[in-house]
Formats: C-alpha cells, structure tokens, sequence
C-alpha cells in the first residue's frame, strides 16, 4: 500500500516531465498536495499520466494576471488524498490551451465555462460554445481590463521555478 502524500513529498507520478516549476505543498494552507506549472504542450502527455495513475480532474478555472490567463486545473484520487494542481499560462492575445477532453471527458463543460468566462479556446475540443452566457454576448467577463497582479504575486516562487530539480 503507497503511503499518504506528506507536505514534503511529490507523487512520482510527477517526476519526469519537463516543467516550469513544481513543488510540495503544505495542504493545510492551499489545499493541494503538490503543484506544476507546465507549458501547454505538454498538458495532454500530464493529463493522460495523471488518468492511467488513478486521478480523476475536478475542475478547470482561470486566472487573469498580468503575464496572461493562467489555466488551473486540480486533480485528485478516490482511493487516498492527493490532490493536485497543475497550471498552464497562455497569452491575451491568443489564449489557447490543449483540450483535455479526450482523456477526461468530464472536462467537456469545464472547458466550456473557462471559454465563457475568461475567452480561452481550448484546441481540439468537440464542443467548444458557450455553456452558461449567450452565444452573442461578445465578452469574457471574469478578464480584467485594468489591476491585474502578476503572476509572481499570486504564486509562491516555487510553483514558478522547478525548486525540486536536484
């Protein structure tokens, strides 16, 4: 039997990838074991290791900040607590990430509500229209125009920078 995720300890499901940051969390605090930032190439080879190693996705959101739309997802398992975060940054000007539906079809309506609410197109997706707001609504309420904070405020500098690549 694995043993329980610990506020130091990283799942090894998350070793081997190419990442942009990815640290241990203390779950009391931030309610998440671990945490990834990747870059959006690879979310679907992430995506498709986390669904063959026993997690399930509970959602999808976004983030407007200065450097772009941050994209979160958490994932987690039935069998033990582990819960995990993995984030993707795409641009304003072209926010697009890779659909995940193909491995978890329940991402189907969170894309959905992420397009809604926040503009980002998710590639390959079969169904990408709006889910809660009219077709022809013709904004993205939750993007802010003015007093986004960056990146580097809302993230600890560890979910930024690989702090466990020793």
């Amino acid at each position: 039997m694995k043993k329980q995720l610990t506020n130091r300890s990283l799942p090894e499901v998350l070793s081997g990838f190419e990442v942009r940051g990815k640290a241990a969390s203390d779950y009391a605090k931030t309610g998440f074991y671990a945490g990834m930032f990747i870059e959006k190439s690879h979310l679907l080879n992430v995506a498709a290791l986390l669904f063959e190693n026993g997690y399930f996705l509970e959602d999808v959101s976004g983030v407007d900040v200065q450097e772009g739309i941050l994209v979160v997802y958490h994932f987690d398992r039935y069998d033990r607590s582990e819960r995990l975060t993995v984030r993707v940054l795409t641009s304003h000007d072209a926010p697009s990430v890779p659909s995940i539906v193909s491995v978890f079809s329940g991402a189907d309506w969170h894309e959905r509500e992420c397009f809604d609410f926040f503009g980002v197109v998710f590639e390959n997706h079969p169904n990408l229209k709006p889910l809660l707001l009219p077709d022809d609504l013709g904004v993205h309420p939750l993007l802010k125009e003015n007093n986004r904070q960056s990146l580097y405020a809302v993230l600890p500098f560890d979910q930024l920078v690989d702090g466990n690549s020793k």
